[in-house]
């Protein structure tokens, strides 16, 4: 169980303030105290007055003001951040910045840790143009204002306003040093006879401290899990804290891994929190930006769309989303109908608009939508007010949008959405300072306040605790692990703040400054860990993707005894927790056999795809896992494919063969196909007027002209040959399936038989003819559906890069630039017919492989390159090697 120090302790019993660097060191103090109180029979008691010391200070300060005494009001947090904001966007309008924001925040954590190690800003003045000079200038327009505005920071004010907090002790603890503004604050409560102290975390005589080193990050997370695995096996009650610097991504997967080796059955029901009254299994302190939470990620991309308009891709995110009144199986299907339709940017209005256009099955959620839509535009129908206004008519439009929707939220929902109100009202406070806003200003800045916000719901108890940060714990736990102590993170790197005087640092005593105040700073933070717990240990990776990693110096003394042990790298963390009774093991490699009385569907696409994966033609043609229309840039890949087969199947038409071609001159032929094209445009892109199609309508039939008449060229050289028969459509059937088929184009040669002909307007494949798995296996089907007369097969690949054919036929004089077909094993047996018969054997077995439903993982090299069936498919549970073939580098 957590508990307390013994002396922070006797200061709660006795009525003192215990202030704390962070908020999530307050809380585990508070679940520190109750936990002591529950251990000694009280189940009431009162609450500690546990603070973060900035919080503090600004709740002193609000007492003293609300009982009379004359003092500057507190500067909200959202307004400190908006004067820094504007003032450093003033003072550096001449340069092109990327994120002001951010040089912003850079310059106010450089002010404060000017405050706190009283550094003076007023004599800095540095060089003009150089990082001290902006922040003095940036700062004194700062202050500046908060005097015009009769405000200051909690900061400022704590150091001028005498015994701060009356006679009430305060203990500070959970601190490495004490820093000049703290010990200003001690000496001008002293004066007063208030007692004011802190604690430094002592080393302890009794604990086990060891090292662990792991191959790399991943296998550290897999260790780290494994030990809390094995300690609360042994004990059942047993709190754990873990440091785990970094990305919070690792965080969030280090929670899973825990959760996985602790509880798998927990773990898989997606149940971590709290369950029958007990503590929760894994809580991550910290937070992520305000922004990322899903339900506020809805809320700004729905005010941002409603002030702007957006790209279509970001209107589908926010329909899709599960925070509407209206039913998800509605929006869905408004979804896939505006797919079809909408263009790559969309406004409110424009889908109003086109709302009224929805078919009889739509109608009634598009008119629930549209009320809603139509009701928050008029809640934002405003060019410019101030940010009070704007909260309020932001707050009015999410509820005509019935944010966060008519379902139940949970917990951690409940606590976002209430932040996110909290911030509203922060956002509101900017009316003192800005004045008068647009609507694009006022969703902009509340997108950046979000950002900018970090949140976390608050998890209470839990079994494990996952800290981001190097910090000293202040509570004891019954086991401690920290994370990622590799030589360059520990002693942290020295990182003076570029925008103060090196030297002015130095002489402060920033331990960021100097080395040797980072390695006190290490030996202080190592000091509290040990302090802290019975049960520590320290761990360093010793590669991060390509870079190899040294541990740090500070690990060598806990290495001796650790080296030998846990120098063996660790199995897969999957594998040690195992399960029997939680595992089970199917056949997932042949699915539901086809039902032959239904015809295939997508026609030669059930053999193109069981040819290129087995998987994905499962998946796509069974399972329905296709790929989703939506609004692209340019014309669409379809729209241009279907352009060119219609022109081409209109102007053999009426060419019909060779001859008619070559009858042409050069100028009819450029008449014909500009003909042909104008008319294969109004059938499927209208109108029928060239000039009153979109400009990139009218540039994609001029590029099918140009595609059209290098192919005519080409088709020039050939010999003799008759067009027999354009886009011909059979009934084929394989394995006993029905396919329909439609075969682009069959000539009769001069020379005798059939020529194949498959247009191609998008990527060229290479063609393969011998392999067990041909590379165009439609046209082994458009064979099997012709005859044995054909004796030439080909794709006409037509595209900007090449214009070609590609194939196989019985001589190599039958096509340009087309092989002849090799020469068959059997020297008895004519080539082509051998090969005929051995690809009608090869087409017919993936065609009963489909029908038998054969599903297993097996692309062709490089075909997952455009595969979308990616959320069901197990290719990552081959091996390293088939994935590495088949993913692009």
């Amino acid at each position: 169980m957590i508990s307390l120090p013994q002396d922070v302790l006797q200061a709660i019993e006795q009525g003192e303030t215990v202030v704390v660097p962070s908020r999530q060191r307050s809380e585990a103090v508070r679940l520190a105290y109750a936990a002591d109180a529950l251990a000694r029979k009280r189940y009431v008691w009162q609450t500690p007055d546990v603070l973060p010391l900035e919080a503090w200070k600004a709740r002193e300060i609000e007492r003293r003001a609300a009982s009379g005494e004359k003092l500057p009001r507190l500067l909200g947090t959202a307004e400190e951040w908006f004067l820094w904001r504007q003032a450093a966007a003033e003072h550096t309008d001449d340069l092109e910045l990327v994120a002001r924001g951010l040089l912003a925040d850079s310059l106010r954590r450089a002010s404060q840790l000017a405050h706190e190690y009283r550094i003076s800003l007023a004599r800095t003045r540095g060089a003009p143009g150089s990082e001290e000079r902006l922040l003095a200038d940036v700062h004194r327009s700062v202050a500046q204002r908060m005097r015009a505005l009769g405000a200051a920071t909690a900061a400022e004010l704590a150091a001028e306003l005498k015994c701060l907090g009356g006679a009430r002790p305060l203990l500070a603890v959970g601190f490495t040093q004490e820093t000049p503004s703290f010990t200003a604050l001690a000496q001008t409560r002293s004066a007063e006879g208030c007692s004011t102290r802190m604690r430094i975390a002592g080393d302890v005589a009794h604990n086990e401290t060891r090292a662990v080193l792991a191959t790399d990050a991943a296998e550290e997370l897999e260790r780290i899990a494994e030990w809390c695995r094995e300690r609360l096996d042994a004990q059942g009650d047993a709190r754990l804290l873990v440091v785990a610097p970094g990305a919070p991504e690792a965080r969030e997967r280090l929670a899973t891994l825990i959760a996985q080796s602790v509880d798998p059955g927990r773990a898989l029901s997606g149940k971590l929190a709290a369950a029958d009254g007990g503590a929760a299994l894994v809580a991550l302190e910290g937070g992520l930006p305000l922004s990322r939470a899903p339900l506020v990620a809805h809320a700004l991309r729905g005010l941002a769309w409603l002030a702007n308009g957006a790209e279509f891709a970001e209107l589908s995110a926010w329909l899709c989303a599960p925070y509407w009144a209206i039913p998800e199986t509605a929006r869905a299907k408004l979804d896939l109908w505006l797919r079809e339709r909408a263009q790559l940017e969309i406004t409110p209005r424009e889908l109003l608009g086109a709302f009224s256009a929805l078919p009889d099955s739509l109608a009634s959620a598009g008119r629930a939508l549209s009320a809603q839509i139509d009701q928050a535009l008029r809640e934002l129908n405003v060019a410019r007010t101030t940010p009070r206004q704007w909260s309020e008519r932001f707050d009015n439009a999410l509820a005509a949008l019935h944010w966060p929707g008519d379902r139940t939220l949970d917990s951690d929902e409940e606590q976002t959405r209430a932040r996110f109100t909290e911030l509203l009202d922060d956002f509101g406070q900017l009316a003192t300072v800005a004045g008068v806003i647009s609507r694009e200003e006022a969703v902009g800045w509340l997108a950046e306040l979000a950002s900018r916000t970090s949140f976390r719901p608050a998890s209470g108890d839990a079994l494990v605790t996952i800290a981001p940060q190097f910090a000293d714990p202040i509570v004891r736990y019954d086991g401690v692990w920290v994370a990622g102590l590799h030589a360059d993170v520990w002693p942290q790197p020295v990182q003076p703040d570029p925008f103060l005087p090196l030297d002015a640092q130095i002489a402060a005593g920033v331990p960021s400054a100097t080395a040797a105040g980072r390695a006190a700073e290490a030996q202080a933070l190592l000091t509290a860990w040990r302090a802290s717990t019975p049960h520590l240990v320290l761990s360093a990776p010793l590669r991060a993707e390509d870079v190899q990693l040294a541990p740090s110096p500070l690990l060598e003394t806990f290495l001796e005894k650790a080296a030998t042990a846990e120098a063996a790298p660790s199995l897969w963390l999957p594998l040690r927790v195992r399960r029997e009774d939680m595992t089970e093991c199917i056949d997932d490699r042949v699915g539901t056999p086809w039902d032959l009385s239904v015809r295939v569907p997508s026609g030669t696409r059930s053999v193109e795809l069981q040819n290129s994966c087995p998987f994905r033609a499962y998946g796509e043609l069974r399972l329905g896992s296709s790929e989703m229309d939506g609004p692209e840039p340019g014309v669409a890949a379809d729209t241009r494919g279907r352009l060119l087969h219609s022109a081409l199947e209109k102007l053999w038409g009426v060419l019909k063969s060779s001859s008619g071609l070559l009858a042409h001159s050069s100028e009819a032929l450029d008449a014909l196909i500009a003909r042909c094209v104008d008319e294969a445009a109004a059938e499927i892109m209208g109108p029928s007027r060239a000039d009153a199609r979109p400009a990139v309508n009218r540039r994609e039939c001029r590029r099918a002209m140009r595609l059209i008449r290098s192919l005519c060229e080409l088709e020039r050289k050939r010999a003799p040959f008759t067009v027999r028969e354009r886009e011909l459509e059979r009934t084929l059937r394989l394995a006993g399936a029905e396919l329909h088929i439609r075969i682009d184009r069959v000539d009769e040669l001069g020379t005798g038989g059939f020529a194949i002909l498959d247009y191609k307007s998008g990527r060229a494949i290479p063609g393969d003819w011998y392999s067990d798995r041909p590379s165009h296996p439609q046209l082994l089907a458009y064979l099997a559906a012709v005859g044995d007369e054909t004796v030439a097969m080909s794709t006409v690949s037509v595209t900007a890069r090449d214009v070609r054919f590609d194939g196989i036929a019985k001589d190599a004089s039958l096509l340009p630039k087309v092989r002849g077909v090799e020469q068959s094993p059997d020297a008895e047996e004519d080539a082509w017919t051998h090969w005929q018969r051995e690809w009608r054997a090869r087409i017919d077995r993936l065609a009963a492989d489909f029908v038998a439903g054969k599903a297993p993982v097996d692309p062709r090299p490089k075909a997952c390159e455009y595969c979308h069936v990616v959320s069901i498919c197990r290719i990552s549970d081959a091996s390293a090697t088939a994935v590495e073939q088949n993913i692009d580098e």
